[in-house]
């Protein structure tokens, strides 16, 4: 008998699904880790290694509205297993998509009401911020030598031509927010992009990446190409910046063995702005 805790990503236009197994209860894997299981990237770190995760992408051609019921029924069917044998969900919380985060924390609330089990919500930006840290951990990473930290802009895209985003210190194996999540514009952050300190180590990742940099580099004091060379920023490769159900997964049960669960119907979605009929609306006519 496996604890199964499912988890949902659907902060984009589409999204994906993880199932992650673990052959030992909640109580006999926290007994197991021992200590570390209070510590953020120790625990992670052993998660990740005991953990068995299977993850299906969500058909982009038809949104999560359409494809995240069947596709949940899919995944657990995979692996012989029905919404009952569920023990935990773990749902991302925004920020992203207004209807992505309605559909995936609909679905969750309903699931753990029904089933009588435990939701976890899962900050996007922080799923971002795990998926860079954890490439610092492969074998020949480009990203950043040696054991320095970075300083990461965790950025999701909040159109309108600005741009959710958090900033992260990682590095010794930890992840940890240093700015809470808010939205600007992306000239404003292409210029706090620019005033950062050259001589450290200086990240973006995530959906609203090729925006930001082009703001970027049409800041005046960038114009040159070498100043463009020079610059301190490292853009982030997209498969670290898109947010995945199995990153989800393995935060989700990091929270789950810290008791940092949420009642069903207490939770919903972060979506930090209006959206645009009741921008316009509170605006008046123009």
């Amino acid at each position: 008998m496996t604890t199964n805790l499912l988890a949902l990503e659907t902060s984009g236009r589409s999204g994906s699904i993880a199932l992650a197994k673990s052959t030992e209860s909640l109580v006999g894997l926290r007994e197991s880790i021992g200590s570390d299981w209070s510590l953020p990237g120790p625990c992670l770190k052993i998660l990740t290694e005991r953990l068995e995760i299977l993850s299906l992408d969500l058909d982009p051609t038809w949104g999560s509205a359409k494809t995240l019921a069947p596709a949940i029924q899919k995944l657990l069917a995979q692996d012989g297993l029905a919404p009952k044998d569920l023990h935990a969900i773990a749902v991302v919380q925004g920020p992203g998509s207004f209807t992505g985060l309605r559909v995936g924390i609909a679905t969750a609330k309903v699931m753990a009401y029904a089933l009588q089990i435990p939701i976890v919500a899962i900050d996007t930006l922080e799923v971002i911020a795990q998926q860079v840290s954890d490439s610092r951990t492969e074998p020949g990473s480009p990203t950043v030598p040696g054991s320095q930290s970075l300083d990461l802009f965790a950025v999701a895209d909040a159109f309108r031509g600005q741009s959710f985003w958090a900033k992260y210190r990682i590095g010794a194996g930890e992840c940890l927010e240093t700015t809470r999540t808010r939205i600007d514009d992306n000239t404003w952050l292409a210029q706090e992009l620019s005033v950062q300190d050259p001589s450290g180590c200086i990240a973006v990742a995530g959906p609203s990446l090729e925006k930001l940099r082009d703001c970027y580099r049409e800041i005046p004091s960038l114009q040159s190409q070498r100043a463009l060379d020079t610059s301190p920023i490292v853009w982030e490769p997209k498969q670290y910046g898109e947010p995945r159900a199995s990153t989800v997964a393995r935060l989700g049960w990091r929270a789950w063995l810290r008791n940092q669960t949420v009642e069903p119907f207490s939770l919903l979605p972060m979506y930090y702005r209006s959206s645009a009929a009741e921008e316009k609306q509170s605006s008046g006519p123009s």
